[in-house]
């Protein structure tokens, strides 16, 4: 008995120093744990691993024999092996480009994205066996260059131009900034503007000029700030020159009105003279070969938030997110036709009146980006929902309205404004 159990003693020791050579071997090659304690668990891993590397590779014409997803929780992402990547090699969970193989209207109907099981298949390797998936890095789409970082870890916010206006034409045009009283007797909430106008694929493709235009102006008298976005009809060449005019009009309306008239109470007196001066100002062959749809709005700030109205003629339209959820406060869906309202032919715009709570933001936007936005679903409203809490930096918002997704191919303009938590907020 007492040899026996001098065997048994030795073989164990011996087992153990075996053991341990080839922990400290796999140490000094980098493969292996790095930790102490670890070399039980990598053993049993790297055993597993081998198993499973010499199993026969399934086919994709073999009969399926894993068991049918069951219970409550959600299915393997995209449809196919657990752990690869999604098939566009992006990050896990978001919808593929161009909307393909999602349901509903040019996206998903739920917030989860399924992909039709082989999609997704790991490669094959020489060997037959199936190669370990690649991990995909998260990381940012748009990412800037900084060679010095900026003092207090980000970059100042310019102040708002006075009055600016952008037209898409043969490029696109961005611009930004914060606007706001934060001193003297009414200090207001403070307000962060985004604004893009890019050229849309399917002018760029023919070789046209885009029809977009975008505008904003800061009137320090009345603590007011103004938006405007013009949408060129695109059945007539000479439109992008009208919407630019018309937001030019529109802004310096807006600021140069005599006290007396407000500009919530004077939509139509506003908008015909809008008309009035693209008459007058513009040659008659751009008059009879031009027209736009347009959105104006005025937005007050206050401590406690803001209050906007919004004026419209036309699909260019205006949206309010506040807690997560995108509400319509300006369009005119809902047409047998693809038939629109114009400036300058028709002058009485659609009145709406918002109070916008700190933390809210103001979106107006041609129908080429507007018109991707809906609150039941949208996967472009869910995702900017998202993104979206806080302003995103000038260039995230480029990137956002130039969302990828080939059916929306009209010029894409939007003008955001959101709203802070008090006077002089960041």
């Amino acid at each position: 008995m007492a040899d026996l159990v001098v065997v048994t003693t030795a073989f164990l020791i011996l087992v153990g120093v075996a053991l341990l050579v080839a922990v400290l071997l796999r140490h000094r090659s980098g493969v292996g744990p790095t930790y102490p304690g670890s070399w039980v668990w990598w053993w049993a891993a790297d055993r597993l691993a081998r198993i499973r590397d010499t199993r026969p590779a399934r086919r994709d014409d073999a009969p399926d024999a894993s068991p049918p997803h069951q219970g409550s929780g959600a299915p393997p992402p995209h449809g196919g092996i657990p752990g690869t990547p999604p098939p566009h090699g992006g990050i896990p969970g978001t919808p593929p480009p161009y909307g393909g193989g999602a349901s509903g209207a040019h996206g998903t109907g739920g917030d989860a994205v399924h992909w039709s099981a082989g999609v997704d298949a790991a490669p094959w390797t020489a060997g037959g066996a199936v190669a370990p998936p690649r991990p995909v890095a998260e990381r940012p789409a748009v990412r800037r260059l900084v060679v010095e970082p900026p003092r207090g870890g980000r970059e100042p916010e310019p102040r708002l131009p006075a009055r600016v206006v952008a037209g898409g034409g043969w490029h696109s045009s961005v611009f930004h900034g914060w606007c706001g009283t934060a001193e003297g007797p009414r200090p207001t909430a403070r307000l962060v503007v985004r604004a893009a106008t890019l050229r849309g694929a399917t002018h760029a493709g023919l070789g046209t000029e885009g029809q977009d235009a975008i505008g904003a102006a800061w009137d320090e008298g009345r603590s007011a700030l103004y938006l405007a976005v013009a949408d060129g009809l695109g059945s007539l060449p000479r439109s992008g020159r009208v919407a630019a005019e018309a937001v030019t009009a529109a802004l310096h309306l807006c600021v140069s009105r005599p006290e007396g008239i407000t500009f919530a109470g004077n939509g139509d007196r506003l908008f015909e003279a809008i008309a009035d001066g693209m008459v007058r100002s513009l040659p008659e062959g751009v008059r009879l070969e031009g027209a736009c749809t347009l959105v104006v709005a005025e937005v007050l700030p206050r401590f406690d938030g803001a209050q906007v109205t919004v004026h419209g003629v036309g699909d260019s339209e205006a949206w309010a997110l506040y807690a997560d959820r995108w509400e319509p406060v300006h369009h005119e869906r809902g047409g047998a036709d693809n038939a629109t309202r114009d400036v300058p032919t028709h002058v009485r715009p659609f009145t709406h009146a918002y109070d916008l709570p700190p933390g809210a933001a103001l979106l107006l936007g041609s129908d080429g980006f507007a018109g991707a936005l809906d609150t039941t679903v949208s996967p472009l409203a869910r995702q900017l929902a998202r993104e979206w809490r806080t302003p995103p930096s000038w260039l995230d918002f480029v990137n956002h309205v130039g969302f990828v997704d080939e059916y929306w191919a009209d010029d894409r303009s939007a003008v955001a404004v959101w709203i802070g938590e008090g006077a002089g907020d960041e």
